[in-house]
């Protein structure tokens, strides 16, 4: 073979190893083409969405020759446990369990879709160290709120046990009745809005409301006709705006120290009315004025002086008072030691605490800020129960006020039992023995007067809260001069009680309502039902019975107002308030089903 020959060969086969690489590169840009067309995948990664970057893949679409990108993202709501019924669909419509709906409860099948504890401390400290290089903002803030969620359940269930002093039963009874659930929903990255970075969860506006609510995130500012929101508590804040192409959006930061124990809400699917600025009672709701609705009791609704203002107008109360929230709201005084709304709430709402545990917060339904480090209402319930001893005294009948011996008695057991802490409810941060014993006595003290207010005329119950608002109010917005001349009643006005010291405040309160309060309340509720009976029955009585009916009456109607007195205090003394909550108006949110976004 010639040289000639040789360096052809040589050429030939660099030619083709040239034209073999070129094929390869070739091939290898044509794959990388269609790789790169799996748009949106790297925002599906585990930096991005943490562990739900799992259910993640990507997909040939051969239609159209690409690759599609497939993702899954919860769907928020608040249920009862046991509900089986989710946005998605029921759990009876699923044959896989991944499908069903998850509830976020505390348990270990929560680390599927969530970082522990443990995990969430360790990518702190990681975040910590690389916070002088660059900001983490590659999260997805949703996958920061189910950690949270879980964070609030395990650690709350945690600091119950040590509060109590000994391990609550797992089903208390009745059972825990409230819980953020999700169920996981399919989605393609095809489908995410222009401008959008990150998958993103799905909920509705009440859901969210509720939500905050649990982490004891507290609403600053709640525009829904400019969709201007931000919400702020517990170490965490909430921001909400309109995103074009999407919707309403939220996101959901951490900005300072986070605490889970007395501050978590009653775990009471009740209290989901109280978010929104109602709160539902004992009494029956067709005993109301001018109220239309199926419901069996009613909802107090105290979201805004306006709505105060109505609600007062449902039981029935004179101009003047429903006055003091509407015409005359900015002169107009609501409050002695704590503001009238909260009397009101301690009167006839619901028990919302759950037997067997120790949580007792709950969301501020009213627009007054709660804050029991200024008062004492053990104080004031022991200046009462002091008072109306004497008062039973000096009516010397034994067959009078069995109800209020036994109200009286079980207040004084409860003294010599338990040592009364210093603010207005229970603390939680002395010993487990005496936190379950106080929470068990308080609560036996309004079953005490709910057992006995089941038993008497609903239609006096209502006329005798109503009067007792009535006189509340007119004492405490009385002016100078104003004082009755009847020097029957105690001599002490409310100008008394606005000169004393903090510490005379609660014994002239006390008297206040003993005397004046008490007995205006017996004298206005027998003169309206004399009126009304004299109207409605045509039969002549002779005097000795008007005068035994009389007296039965007003025994009767001072009964059921010294239960209530008593339902209030204990009432106040065994749900709390944060210092911090108040209530801004979203009452048009409740039950709204507007999907909201969280980035």
């Amino acid at each position: 073979m010639s040289s000639t020959d040789n360096t052809e060969l040589i050429l030939a086969i660099v030619a083709l190893i040239i034209s073999i690489l070129a094929f390869v590169i070739a091939i290898l840009q044509a794959l990388q083409q269609y790789f790169a067309s799996a748009t949106g995948y790297s925002s599906c990664s585990e930096a991005v969405i943490g562990k739900w970057s799992r259910f993640s893949r990507r997909s040939m679409l051969w239609s159209e020759f690409r690759i599609e990108v497939h993702f899954e993202t919860p769907v928020l709501f608040v249920a009862r446990p046991e509900n089986t019924r989710g946005p998605l669909g029921n759990d009876e419509d699923f044959r896989t369990e991944d499908r069903k709906i998850i509830r976020l409860d505390g348990s270990h099948a929560n680390l599927k879709y969530t970082s522990s504890t443990e995990e969430f401390n360790a990518q702190q400290k990681k975040n910590k160290q690389e916070a002088i290089r660059t900001a983490d903002n590659e999260n997805a803030t949703w996958c920061h709120l189910l950690m949270t969620i879980y964070q609030m359940e395990n650690e709350s269930r945690s600091w119950q046990q040590e509060s109590l002093g000994y391990q609550p039963p797992l089903d208390p009874s009745p059972p825990h009745s409230l819980v953020v659930c999700m169920q996981r929903k399919q989605r393609v990255w095809d489908s995410i809005p222009q401008g959008l970075s990150k998958p993103y969860a799905t909920t509705t506006i009440s859901h969210l409301i509720e939500i905050a609510a649990m982490l004891g995130i507290h609403w600053k500012n709640f525009d829904l006709d400019n969709d201007r929101y931000r919400a702020q508590g517990n170490g965490f804040v909430l921001y909400g705006s309109y995103v074009d192409n999407l919707g309403i959006s939220f996101t959901f930061q951490k900005q300072g120290r986070t605490v889970f124990g007395q501050n978590r809400l009653i775990p009471n699917h009740d209290i989901k009315q109280l978010c929104f600025g109602m709160a539902p009672t004992i009494l029956h709701r067709e005993m109301l004025v001018n109220v239309d609705g199926g419901e069996d009791h009613a909802t107090l609704q105290l979201g805004t002086l306006a709505e105060i203002a109505d609600t007062l107008a449902e039981f029935g109360c004179d101009n003047n008072t429903i006055g003091y929230f509407r015409k005359n709201a900015e002169t107009a005084r609501h409050s002695h030691l704590f503001p009238v709304p909260f009397e009101i709430l301690g009167m006839v709402g619901q028990i919302l605490h759950i037997k067997d545990t120790a949580f007792r917060m709950l969301p501020n339904p009213t627009v007054y800020y709660w804050e029991p480090n200024t008062f004492s209402l053990p104080t004031l319930t022991n200046n009462i129960v002091s008072l109306l001893r004497v008062v039973q005294t000096q009516t010397a009948r034994s067959e009078e006020s069995d109800q209020i011996s036994d109200i009286l008695d079980w207040c004084d057991d409860v003294a010599e039992k338990v040592e009364k802490p210093p603010n207005g409810s229970i603390h939680t941060n002395i010993s487990g023995t005496a936190t379950a014993d106080r929470i068990s006595h308080v609560r036996g003290g309004i079953e005490l007067c709910d057992q006995y207010l089941k038993g008497s005329d609903m239609v006096m119950i209502y006329q005798v809260v109503r009067v007792h608002i009535q006189e509340v109010l007119g004492m405490l917005n009385q002016k100078p001069g104003d004082e009755p001349e009847d020097e029957s009643h105690d001599s002490i006005s409310i100008s008394d009680f606005d000169s004393a010291t903090v510490d005379e405040k609660h014994h002239i309160l006390a008297r206040l309502y003993c005397t004046s309060v008490r007995l205006n309340v017996i004298e206005t509720v027998y003169k309206q039902r004399s009126q009304y009976n004299q109207k409605t029955n045509t039969l002549v009585a002779t005097s000795e019975d008007m005068a035994d009916s009389e007296a039965t009456t007003k025994r009767e109607i001072n009964k059921i107002w010294c239960a209530l007195i008593f339902r209030m205090l204990h009432w106040l003394q065994l749900h709390d308030f944060h210092k911090k909550d108040i209530q801004v108006s979203k009452g048009d949110a409740y039950e709204s089903r507007t999907p909201v976004y969280i980035l």
